[in-house]
């Protein structure tokens, strides 16, 4: 048997690139993330123009050495041609040192710039967008794909613009010298048009798999590492060997295409430049032999064939950096290029003075049109109320406190927060008005204090204890090495459960909101810490409207109202007292809670 399937197929895998003429387009889109830099690109490119010539300068004193100081017997002009070549090597040698570190310069800023935008794009995208794909092959691409457009900004556009100018340079030369040696020492180059053509045709597609597979390995990599327990729990060690060693197999085949296709495209490339020198030694010797063409220009001659054919290899290698930069620029503008599900309108207003009156009137939300999540939802929940939201799993209830924070936009209907559209509001001075609570804990690798002031980055050490505080976790915080200057690790993994969901209720003390959102709050803490949550809780709602989604019913039973939701649809609603005498879902759910009775429902 092969290897098992990956259990979580990458919806951004693509095994269709875009079409060749999308090569140019993204070639031209990343230029212009050069025009803040024009001026050093002005100045860099100056520099590069008046080196050339120096460069170009010395087989033209080989030439004069030859023919007039040895053959012409000026021995007086040797030490002057030697020193004029010097002071003109020297003068080009800085003129390159300059534009070499001002391009250098640009190419990290222009690099810079994109990750910052990249990674700007990746935030402001809805929820949606992240479920789809693999946080690893999103790191891929800020990372990794940018990493690769880092080299053709560095060294790409400074060694095209260099070659070219210098090929075109020495193939005048080369005329000027003896037209006819030259001409027949450039025919051989048309054939590299060729080899371009076939190499950009084929690796352009290659090069974007190969782009792929990394994503997808490194997707699959991280998952790995953040799943290691269960892992290592369930035995899984080789079964997870046999995934990784599948995408690894497919990056291999991808990665042997590309090098038979670039052995053919570099050995071409070579084998052309060795029969433009066969070329021109031969035309050139039988030329002197004919007493047309002096030894001293065949020396030139043959000194400036390798500043010819230099940056012809140079170019080439150039090219493939440059279709490997076009498969990662494609899989970056197809991040920048999505739309972005939760757009503000332009004149979208602050919050600025809330009070908390939630508002839901028909709300529909589906993840996709064949599901839908919620469906005609309608709430009102007065400010400073406790409302309690129920019902069986996937019924929608998280989804619900996603669109409250405006994760995702209704299809119909609207949220209201003191009587504003929520769509008509700053998406951030909208979610400043909430705090949530999650079932599953989330911390930063940093300090304790460093997670609790996130999203309130200003506050003050006595604000920070005093949250702590609040929260029940000031005592086992002061009973760490470093107390609140010590690392929680990833995720939090120096810490309980009971720990860690203290530290996140001590950033929601922190944060001060209006609004505050529970989600499953105490569901994945331990016995032993579930009574010193719920006070830290109880603390924490008072004088603030509060949205309690859980499964334990002992959470909401003393909700202000509760709402039962069922397949998307408020299906009950009212106090505890009220829905226990209705005898419907919440009271026969409550008495198996509560009252250990055993429910079977007919059929």
């Amino acid at each position: 048997m092969g290897p098992p399937p990956d259990r979580h197929p990458d919806s951004s895998r693509s095994d269709t690139p875009a079409a060749a003429g999308d090569g140019w387009k993204h070639f031209v889109r990343l230029l212009t993330y050069l025009l803040p830099y024009r001026w050093q690109l002005l100045v860099g490119l100056a520099c590069l123009l008046l080196s050339i010539p120096a460069q170009l300068f010395h087989p033209l004193v080989w030439k004069f050495i030859v023919d007039d100081v040895i053959i012409g017997e000026k021995h007086n002009m040797l030490l002057p041609a030697l020193g004029v070549m010097i002071a003109v090597h020297l003068t080009g040698t800085g003129l390159s040192v300059l534009r070499t570190y001002m391009l250098g310069v640009v190419g990290h800023r222009f690099v810079c710039d994109l990750r910052n935008e990249l990674y700007d794009r990746v935030q402001n995208h809805s929820l949606r967008f992240f479920h789809d794909r693999r946080s690893g092959d999103i790191a891929s691409r800020v990372m990794g794909d940018v990493e690769t457009l880092q080299h053709i900004a560095l060294n790409g556009v400074d060694e095209i613009i260099s070659n070219f100018l210098q090929f075109i340079c020495v193939a005048v030369i080369l005329v000027w010298l003896k037209w006819q040696v030259g001409l027949l020492t450039l025919i051989p180059m048309a054939a590299v048009g060729g080899l371009v053509w076939f190499f950009n045709s084929r690796m352009r597609k290659i090069f974007r798999r190969l782009r792929d597979r990394v994503g997808e390995l490194h997707g699959k990599l991280q998952e790995n590492l953040l799943g290691i327990l269960v892992i290592k729990a369930f035995g899984g060690e080789q079964h997870e060997q046999q995934i990784i060693e599948k995408h690894s197999a497919e990056y291999l085949r991808e990665g042997i295409s590309s090098i038979r296709a670039r052995t053919v495209y570099h050995s071409g490339v070579r084998t052309v430049g060795f029969f433009s020198s066969v070329i021109m030694v031969g035309v050139g010797a039988w030329y002197v032999i004919q007493q047309q063409f002096t030894i001293g220009g065949l020396v030139a001659y043959r000194g400036y064939w390798w500043q010819l054919f230099s940056p012809v290899t140079s170019l080439a290698r150039t090219n493939e950096m440059i279709q490997r930069a076009l498969a990662s620029a494609s899989r970056i503008f197809e991040i920048l290029d999505e739309p972005v599900e939760i757009e503000e309108s332009p004149d979208a207003k602050e919050f600025s003075a809330v009070e908390g009156h939630i508002k839901c009137e028909n709300l529909s939300f589906g993840y996709s049109e064949k599901v839908a999540a919620l469906v005609d939802v309608n709430l009102d929940i007065p400010i400073g109320n406790k409302i309690g939201v129920v019902g069986p799993s996937g019924a929608g209830k998280s989804t619900l406190l996603s669109m409250l924070l405006r994760f995702y936009d209704p299809q119909n209907g609207r949220i209201l927060l003191d009587g504003i559209d929520v769509r008509d509001a700053t998406k951030s001075s909208l979610r400043q008005q909430f705090a949530i609570v999650t079932q599953e804990p989330y911390l930063f690798n940093d300090t304790v204090k460093n997670n609790i002031i996130y999203g309130t980055f200003e506050a003050g050490e006595h604000e920070i204890e005093e949250a702590a505080t609040l929260a029940n976790a000031h005592e086992f915080i002061a009973a760490l090495p470093n107390q609140y200057e010590s690392i929680v690790g990833e995720r939090g993994v120096k810490l309980s459960g009971g720990q860690k969901q203290r530290l996140c209720i001590a950033r929601a003390f922190l944060a001060n909101p209006h609004i505050l959102l529970l989600d499953e709050a105490t569901a994945a803490v331990e016995p032993e810490s579930e009574a010193i949550i719920q006070a830290a809780l109880e603390r924490l709602m008072e004088g603030r409207t509060t949205v309690i989604v859980s499964h334990r019913l002992s959470m909401v039973r003393d909700c202000d109202q509760i709402a039962v939701i069922e397949d998307g649809r408020v299906s009950e609603q009212g106090t505890h007292n009220e829905l226990m005498d209705a005898d419907e879902w919440y009271a026969r759910m409550y008495r198996m809670q509560m009252e250990g009775e055993v429910y079977v429902e007919n059929g």
